[in-house]
């Protein structure tokens, strides 16, 4: 069979080639497979950048039954050609093409035209008044192969039309308003190979018609009404068969059994709910399956074992939640497998293993790649954050994560430093400060984790993303992530209420002792919060391996594993402490001005405060503002709108970066 596919030879040269290289053509160079269909090449002769085009199936099919029939190229290719050898017989309202091709369009033609001579090969009729064909319509043409009738009002195909037309070999009935074939309309095309009807209103197709055309091979039916099949006769030269964009249910066991020789089944566009474990079985010749579209919730983990020559599989945009685990065994030579718009929540690496031969697969997310991480090209390539080459896709990403990583380590670091040394600090106050900077401190060594793991998966990342979003490493650092940000926002908080309470009240209460007890339940409150997912869901998907960053923002998929503990953490606790200290500070902000307007004597210590007070509030501000936008951001994924995740590593970055490592040393 003739392809429009092509695939690198590996090893066609005596060079052995790495497991993660191919040789360029028949050199002795080996290029990285990472850089095959990149779109730049990489090889001398451009050898890796030839097979990435999805060509596989129903084009190579249709590719093949072109070049077997000689009239069909003429239809396609040629027909602007204008010589002509019909003579004077054409009518006026007609066009002579390519010798003996008649093409009538756009007259109020309500009858095939007459007297044009038995030489003509082929007869177009296109957007005219026919209503009907009857019998013996194209007699006087018995030399016709090819009859192409479109954007007619023929609502009823009778008995008869095509009677003695043994040598057409390519009729077009399109967009013609067919609502009935009657028993005997094909009769007398017994070497027919096309059929095409799409754009018609069939609603039911009588099986019988279809037995005076046995040598069909390109039946297709697409875009009409028919809400179901029943067994389709024994057409052994049927090679592609289209039934897209219909209102079919159900595919029972019989629908296409005798359909031994088919190659190509188109069944998009329906709403098939239910597919029976066998009715693929007797199509072990099958190249290419489309039931995309469709109403499907499950799929039969037998469906598809016996379709051993199938190269493209598409299964898009059903409903289907979960796939069986063996559902892909025995599709030993499948090239192309579309899976968009499914949310696969049983996904497994072990899933796609039986299919050794995958070149091309497509997922609804991006995360879904690192299930397939052998398979050259997986779409989507990227999440607007990783790429299958990269953790950190963007280059500006990658200097800034190093950067505010590198800014928070020095800048917490010096803050402790400064306040361990420093000896006339407030001892409750300097507890909190030294609590929050190595809090400030955990998110950067967060960031330094996740900035080397950029750099040891440069190039290769999807390869392995899925050992790493699954490993104790990320969820070290997610754990890390979420303590870091927990712990913040509830010191940020104490520190707060303890502010607002001395300015309000100038008593000092709380001790050395309370504040110990204090930072030590939001401690365990923080390394609690951020424990609870891996007991939880310690059987299943990590909650912190919903992407390479392992932090559960659960923004680009709102409602993936934990979401709801997600949005108890960042609306229940975090909002509900930015609200609180945002109010707060208001609070404080009206005291100090109703101090200021009464011109009462202020005591040293009241000044300390206030002066604290406005030294706090902007670095409240700056935690507070990481915290509104991402409440906000949360909110809109939720309500499904998209949201690119390059946010999250901004979040990170600038809880990262609080100011407070540079505002904690007076």
């Amino acid at each position: 069979m003739d392809s429009l596919s092509y695939s690198p030879s590996f090893g066609r040269s005596n060079v052995v080639c790495g497991a993660e290289e191919f040789v360029c053509g028949n050199t002795t160079r080996c290029i990285e497979r990472i850089k095959h269909c990149d779109g730049i090449k990489h090889c001398d002769d451009g050898e890796d950048e030839d097979g990435c085009a999805d060509a596989h199936g129903s084009l190579d099919s249709l590719v093949k039954a072109i070049k077997e029939h000689g009239e069909l190229k003429d239809v396609i290719f040629d027909k602007s050609l204008d010589n002509c050898s019909l003579g004077e017989s054409v009518p006026p309202f007609c066009e002579c093409r390519f010798f003996t091709f008649l093409f009538c369009e756009n007259h109020n033609l309500t009858s095939v035209p007459k007297g044009i001579g038995n030489s003509i090969t082929k007869l177009a009729l296109t957007n005219t008044s026919l209503r009907s064909l009857p019998a013996g319509a194209f007699s006087e043409y018995k030399g016709l192969k090819i009859i192409h009738i479109e954007g007619n009002v023929i609502r009823v195909l009778s008995p008869g039309p095509f009677s003695d037309m043994s040598n057409v070999t390519f009729l077009q009935l399109m967009k013609n308003q067919i609502e009935i074939i009657e028993p005997g309309a094909f009769k007398g095309l017994e070497n027919l190979r096309w059929l095409l009807l799409q754009n018609n209103h069939l609603k039911e197709l009588n099986m019988t018609v279809l037995e005076d055309i046995q040598r069909i091979e390109v039946l297709d039916l697409t875009d009409n009404r028919l809400t179901q099949l029943g067994t389709l006769p024994p057409l052994d030269r049927l090679f592609w068969l289209g039934l897209g964009n219909n209102r079919i249910e159900r595919i029972t066991k019989s629908t296409f059994k005798e359909l031994t020789s088919l190659e190509v089944l188109i069944l998009k566009e329906n709403v098939i709910e239910e597919i029976e474990e066998t009715a693929f079985s007797s199509l072990e010749t099958l190249l290419e399956l489309d039931i995309s579209h469709n109403r499907l919730k499950y799929l039969k983990p037998k469906l598809f074992y016996k379709l051993r020559n199938l190269n493209k599989l598409n299964l898009e945009f059903n409903l289907i939640t979960s796939l069986p685990m063996g559902i892909f065994r025995g599709l030993d030579v499948l090239k192309s497998l579309d899976l968009q718009g499914l949310d696969i929540h049983n996904i497994d690496i072990q899933m796609f293993h039986p299919l050794t031969e995958l070149k091309f697969i497509y997922f609804k997310k991006f995360l879904y790649c690192s299930y397939a991480p052998y398979v050259r090209i997986c779409s989507p390539k990227t999440d607007g954050l990783s790429s299958t080459e990269h953790l950190l896709v963007f280059p500006a990403l990658r200097m800034s994560v190093w950067f505010v990583a590198l800014m928070t380590c020095a800048g917490n670091t010096l803050v402790l430093s400064w306040r361990v040394l420093s000896r006339k600090e407030d001892k409750v106050l300097s507890l909190f400060i030294k609590n929050l900077a190595f809090a400030d401190l955990l998110m950067g060594i967060y960031l330094v984790a996740i900035g080397s793991q950029d750099l040891s998966f440069r190039d290769s990342y999807n390869k392995y993303a899925h050992a790493w979003m699954t490993s104790n490493a990320c969820n070290a650092c997610g754990i890390l992530a979420m303590v870091s940000s927990e712990v913040s926002v509830l010191i940020l908080s104490l520190i707060t209420i303890e502010r607002h309470r001395c300015i309000r009240t100038n008593v000092r209460v709380i001790t050395v002792s309370g504040a110990r007890f204090c930072l030590a339940v939001v401690w365990i409150i923080g390394f609690t919060l951020a424990l609870i997912p891996i007991f939880k869901w310690s059987d299943e998907k990590g909650f912190y391996s919903s992407n390479g960053l392992c932090f559960p923002l659960h923004i680009d998929d709102a409602y993936n594993l934990g979401y709801q503990y997600s949005a108890f953490i960042f609306f229940g606790i975090n909002f509900t402490a930015v609200m609180l200290i945002i109010s707060l500070y208001a609070s404080m902000f009206y005291t100090i001005k109703r101090d200021r307007e009464s011109a009462r004597p202020v005591i040293l210590k009241k000044h300390e405060d206030t002066v604290l007070a406005f030294r706090f509030f902007f670095i409240v501000l700056t935690d507070s503002l990481c915290w509104i936008p991402i409440v906000i951001i949360k909110l809109l994924a939720l309500a499904g709108v998209t949201i690119s995740r390059k946010y999250c590593i901004f979040h990170s970055s600038v809880r990262g970066l609080s100011l407070s490592e540079f505002e904690n040393f007076g």
